[in-house]
């Protein structure tokens, strides 16, 4: 089960269950990016991996 919940305006949290399968966490990836791109029309698929790798690198310290 994967379950995601908004701390506060700009901070979230998701929570993976152990045992989840990787292909089960593939595609919740998949639904949000849909979701995502139904509700920002002018979003593509390139700017939203590019906004991702800029997000994870800059949490992750460049990683």
């Amino acid at each position: 089960m994967i379950t995601i919940k908004t701390i506060e305006k700009n901070n979230a949290e998701i929570k993976v269950k152990k045992g989840t399968p990787h292909t089960t966490m593939l595609l919740g990836i998949e639904m949000l990016i849909e979701a995502l791109m139904e509700q920002c029309p002018n979003l593509t698929i390139d700017t939203l991996l590019e906004e991702l790798k800029r997000i994870y690198e800059r949490d992750n310290g460049g990683k």
